[in-house]
């Protein structure tokens, strides 16, 4: 004999209470926590000081530059200098686009902590209510990158101050519609897919304004170290009150500003049909990352979005090994490389970075633009070293030694840096400096993914932000500095035959030395 009480629960407001709002849960969290809190108010504002004081000096710094380099650029005034400011906007904008629905998406971009989703997204409490808070935070995030990048991008190649403001206000409205899209593309798998797509066609639409850069005449090129300055010693006539330009920017102003509002309003009634488990694996993703951050881990921070990937995958279809010990290894190695074909395919499209520097006649940037993008491009096919150099019991169920098995899983990834750098090689304009630039790549890539964690040992450092374990500050430069010393010969000018013993140096200390375990 069966009972009422034996189907589903049903909520009902006189068994359980009322449904408290999701304003008064934060304001009771905000009060218990407060409640909790051991530090002063003037230890609380001595922290605020410092990282106020931190940001003006820095923001001051970095206008003083961005103005110089700015009237450096605005005086010079061939045609290749015009036509150049011309072409940025379109690279750099689809990038910006490309790249903000990449990083959003891969965190949410509406996130929750794991207990907000447990003791919260679960219970009939209002669930937009409860993510708006995360989802304005995204929203400033989103208009504070695209007017610093705008600004930046802009002013870098001499636009004036009123184009200036133009492309800050429209770059800023389009990456919160951006933003307002990933959030309408997380509402379901098919949605953050087909979004995912939009972004490798926007990545590779930025690609052909980048080659027609990059295959622009030499000539046209070399024009751009030679400026005439305008001295402007004739009578300025008096200007009005408001310019043609400001007023269009003004109304272009408002009118993108009621744009953005709008939007953002109907994107945020939106947020109660997001799912629970899509908000709390970005939530789980930034406590990976906000980890790997204080500890100053790049490779760690690598990790974390690895792992979520393969986590979403589920599963891949197996294949036959072949070959015995290290040749079954390099084919094993080579078929991880594979199952992330997207990965190979930025890495090759990271090689219009170099031929783009050259074309803006910029020589002397060309290696250290080639360096970096390869050092980008070869340092996601590294995961396999760093699972290996991360766990001891890895190493001895492979039965190997750990200076073997980081020499045999550099195969693979050496064999790119050097396909890389060979097809980088005409930018570079030296077979010499290809072969720096392809071990620069290398030995920097395999050094970060082979180091120890973070070591706490030694005497701390007294900061403003308190005592920090020296070993924090060399875990960034890892693999940076092999990477300098390799293109140190070419940045000094020195012969070829340096270009070629220096790096080779190098090489040969890094694949010879076991590094150590962790």
């Amino acid at each position: 004999m069966s009972s009422a009480s034996d189907g589903p629960v049903v909520y009902d407001p006189a068994d359980f209470g009322a449904i408290p709002k999701s304003k008064d849960l934060r304001r009771w969290m905000r009060k218990v926590r407060r409640g909790k809190a051991d530090r002063t108010f003037w230890q609380q504002f001595e922290d605020i000081y410092l990282i106020v004081f931190a940001l003006a000096m820095l923001g001051a710094t970095g206008g003083n530059v961005l103005l110089n380099l700015n009237d450096k650029s605005a005086s010079c005034t061939a045609a290749s200098c015009g036509w150049l400011l011309d072409t940025v906007p379109f690279i750099l904008v689809p990038l910006l686009v490309s790249g903000m629905l990449r990083v959003l998406l891969s965190i949410g971009p509406v996130s929750a902590s794991r207990a907000t989703g447990f003791w919260l997204l679960a219970t009939p409490v209002d669930r937009a209510s409860l993510l708006r808070p995360s989802y304005r935070l995204v929203m400033v995030g989103a208009a504070v990158v695209g007017a610093l990048a705008a600004v930046v991008g802009w002013a870098l190649f001499g636009a004036a101050w009123s184009t200036v403001g133009e492309a800050a206000v429209l770059t800023t409205v389009l990456l919160i519609c951006t933003a307002c899209v990933t959030v309408w593309a997380q509402q379901s798998a098919n949605r953050s897919r087909w979004t995912l797509r939009v972004a490798d066609g926007l990545l590779l639409l930025a690609v052909v304004p980048a080659l027609l850069l990059a295959v622009r005449p030499k000539e046209e090129a070399d024009a751009l170290g030679y400026a005439t300055i305008s001295l402007g010693l004739s009578e300025v006539p008096a200007e009005p009150v408001l310019s043609p330009a400001q007023i269009r920017l003004l109304i272009l102003s408002c009118v993108a500003l009621l744009i953005a509002l709008a939007l953002v309003v109907i994107t945020s009634q939106l947020l109660d049909k997001l799912s629970r488990q899509s908000v709390v694996a970005g939530g789980d993703l930034l406590a990976g990352l906000a980890g790997a951050a204080i500890t100053l881990d790049v490779s760690l921070l690598a990790d974390v979005v690895s792992g979520r990937h393969w986590r979403l995958v589920g599963r891949a279809r197996s294949r036959r090994g072949r070959g015995a010990r290290g040749v079954a290894l390099i084919h094993r190695e080579f078929l991880r490389i594979l199952r992330w074909p997207r990965r190979l395919v930025i890495g090759f499209a990271l090689l219009v970075v170099p031929y783009a520097v050259a074309g803006t006649g910029y020589d002397v940037l060309v290696p250290i633009a080639a360096g970096l993008a390869g050092f980008i491009a070869v340092r996601p096919l590294m995961d396999g070293l760093r699972s290996v150099c991360r766990s001891v019991g890895l190493v001895r169920a492979l039965g190997m030694d750990l200076r073997e098995l980081r020499v045999l899983m550099a195969v693979v990834p050496g064999g790119f840096a050097v396909v890389w750098a060979a097809l980088a090689e005409p930018a570079l304009e030296s077979p010499a400096v290809a072969v720096a630039v392809a071990a620069g790549m290398l030995t920097g890539a395999v050094r970060q993914a082979s180091a120890r964690p973070p070591t706490y040992d030694g005497p701390l450092v007294a900061s403003p932000m308190g005592a920090i374990p020296p070993g924090l500050f060399s875990t960034p430069m890892r693999g940076f500095d092999l990477l300098l010393i390799c293109l140190a010969p070419v940045l000094l000018g020195l012969s070829d035959t340096w270009v070629l013993v220096i790096p080779a140096v190098v090489c040969m200390i890094m694949f010879a030395v076991k590094p150590k375990q962790a």
